[in-house]
C-alpha cells in the first residue's frame, strides 16, 4: 500500500512516458508511491516499448486497455483496478505523460499535507514555451457570457486554430502587462488545469469521483463543479511544481479530430454542470410525518 498513486496515460507517446517515468524514478519519496500507466490502445508497439522500462520496478505497473478509453476514463479505469485490491491511498495524481518533475522534493512536500483538509491540489504547472502557470484555470465559476465564447471559439475549426496558435502569446503579454507579483501561498480556486490534478481520499469519501463520462477536454469543469457541489476545497498550491511539455504527443496545434474532441467535452460539461436547475415542485399543502 502505497501513500501516494500516480495515474498517467499513453496514447502513441511511449518517448513521453519513458522521460516521465525517468523523472518520477529520480523524486525522493518515490519509494513510497505506485505508479500506474496505462497503455491506452496505441496500437503503434508503445506496450512493447514500455514492459521493459516498468520491469525493473516494483511499484511501477504497465495496465494495457485494448482501446482508447480517453484520459479521464482510463484514469479511472486504473484506478478501480488498484482500489479493487483494497487499497485507499492518501493521494492520487491523475497527469499526461509529457510532465517532468524538476523538484526531487515534490512528493515529500505533497506528504506534509493532510489528506483530510483538502480535496483537491493544482501545483504549478510550467510550460516550456511560456514559463506561465496554467494554474489557476479558472480562479472563479464560468459566468453565462464566458460559457458563450467557449461555445464561440468552438464552434469553428479554424477559429479555434488561430486561437491555439496565438494564446501563448496573449497569455505572455497579459501576465507582463498585469504587473502582478507572484503568490507563494495557496489560494482556494474555482478550477484546476487538467494537465495535472491531486486528489486526496477525502475527496473520494466525500462522494467525489473521476467522471469519465466523456472523452477529452472536460476534466477541469468536472472536477471543479464536483468540489463545488460538495464543498470541498480546491487549491492552488505554487509551492508544488512540475514542467509540461505542452502538446508533445498531439502537436501544439489543434487538429480537426483534437477540435471534435473539444467540441463534445464542452457540450457534454454543459448538459451535465451549466444547465439551469428544475424548479422544484410546488410545496404539499399537507405536511409528511417522518415518524
Amino acid at each position: 500500500m502505497s501513500d501516494v498513486v500516480l495515474i498517467t496515460v499513453n496514447y502513441k507517446g511511449a518517448d513521453a512516458t519513458e522521460h516521465f517515468l525517468a523523472s518520477v524514478a529520480r523524486l525522493d519519496g518515490f519509494s513510497q508511491t505506485h505508479v500506474l500507466v496505462v497503455e491506452n490502445g496505441s496500437g503503434d508497439g508503445s506496450a512493447e516499448r514500455l514492459r521493459p522500462v516498468v520491469s525493473p520496478f516494483a511499484n511501477i505497473e504497465l495496465l494495457e486497455s485494448d482501446s482508447n478509453l480517453g484520459y479521464f476514463a482510463a484514469a479511472n479505469w486504473a484506478l478501480q483496478q488498484y482500489s479493487a485490491r483494497g487499497h485507499k491511498p492518501g493521494w492520487v495524481i491523475v497527469c499526461n505523460n509529457d510532465i517532468t518533475f524538476d523538484d526531487g522534493q515534490f512528493l515529500v512536500k505533497l506528504l506534509q499535507y493532510d489528506p483530510a483538509g483538502v480535496a483537491v491540489l493544482a501545483p504549478a504547472i510550467i510550460p516550456r514555451h511560456t514559463r506561465i502557470d496554467c494554474n489557476p484555470f479558472l480562479r472563479r465559476r464560468p459566468s453565462p457570457w464566458q460559457l458563450r465564447q467557449y461555445r464561440f471559439w468552438l464552434s469553428n475549426y479554424y477559429l479555434m486554430w488561430c486561437k491555439q496558435l496565438l494564446s501563448p502569446y496573449v497569455r505572455t503579454l497579459r501576465h507582463r502587462l498585469s504587473g502582478r507579483a507572484k503568490s507563494h501561498g495557496c489560494q482556494p480556486i474555482y478550477a484546476a488545469h487538467g494537465a495535472f490534478l491531486i486528489f486526496s481520499r477525502s475527496y473520494f469519501e466525500a462522494g467525489g469521483y473521476i467522471d469519465d463520462g466523456f472523452f477529452l477536454y472536460a476534466e477541469e469543469f468536472s472536477v471543479a463543479e464536483i468540489c463545488l457541489r460538495l464543498g470541498l476545497r480546491l487549491l492552488h498550491d505554487p509551492g508544488l511544481r512540475v514542467f509540461h511539455d505542452a502538446h508533445r504527443v498531439t502537436g501544439r496545434l489543434c487538429n480537426r479530430a483534437m477540435f471534435e474532441q473539444g467540441q463534445k467535452g464542452l457540450d457534454y460539461a454543459m448538459r451535465k454542470y451549466f444547465q439551469p436547475a428544475p424548479s422544484p415542485p410546488p410545496a404539499s399543502r399537507t405536511r409528511t410525518s417522518l415518524r
